[in-house]
């Protein structure tokens, strides 16, 4: 589900003679881009990789799938797939069935911008001027971790994916699907319009 908060906090007081000082806090937080698990390969064979959704099976040594490099005593490949499954309530949600497309979502991302403006005389008693300080992010500036937007990288129709399996073929002798599996896709930083970084800008308005 997708999930938006906005907060702000603003203070004012004229320190000299009705001029006034304002200093406001703007907080956004929303939940990150939705995003599919998909096998890494073709694995329906339409000659298109990473577009074709990952089933997960009932439970672990229930068969559904062979996973290839397991044996009737060593289970490991199917122990990493499970811990990862485990991991991931939008995996561990859809066991036994194909995981639904879009069904998984990026990190929750927050945002901090804050302004400092401070009004000042005009050339006239009935003019005013301000000037304002904006810091775009501010959180970021502060430490590189925060204020970042995280999601996954954008396959053409596939959308954004993520993948930790692929589809080896069908076991001849059972029918069933054959999984290699590999460490998930990491989430890349977006910075698209200098987004997850810090700004400034200094902005000076005249009135009368």
């Amino acid at each position: 589900m997708k999930n938006r908060f906005n907060a702000s906090l603003a203070w004012e007081k004229a320190f000299y003679k009705g001029y006034k000082t304002r200093i406001g806090f703007f907080y956004e937080g929303r939940t990150g881009k939705p995003y599919s698990w998909t096998f890494a390969n073709d694995a329906n064979g339409d000659g298109i990789f990473g577009n074709d959704l990952l089933y997960i099976p009932k439970a672990f040594g229930s068969g559904d799938v062979i996973f290839l490099g397991d044996t009737a005593t060593n289970h490991s490949t199917e122990q990493r797939f499970w811990d990862i499954v485990g991991a991931n309530s939008s995996l561990s949600d859809n066991t036994g069935k194909v995981v639904e497309r879009n069904s998984a979502f990026s990190p929750w991302t927050n945002n901090i911008d804050f302004r400092f403006a401070q009004e000042l005389p005009g050339f006239s008693p009935k003019h005013k001027s301000v000037i304002a300080l904006d810091i775009l992010n501010i959180g970021n500036l502060l430490n590189k971790k925060w204020g970042r937007i995280d999601e996954m990288a954008f396959q053409g129709q596939g959308g954004q994916i993520r993948t930790f399996v692929n589809f080896v073929g069908i076991d001849p002798a059972t029918g069933k699907y054959i999984y290699s599996v590999r460490n998930p896709d990491d989430f890349t930083t977006r910075q698209a319009r200098g987004e997850s970084q810090w700004a400034m800008q200094v902005t000076l308005r005249y009135e009368f």
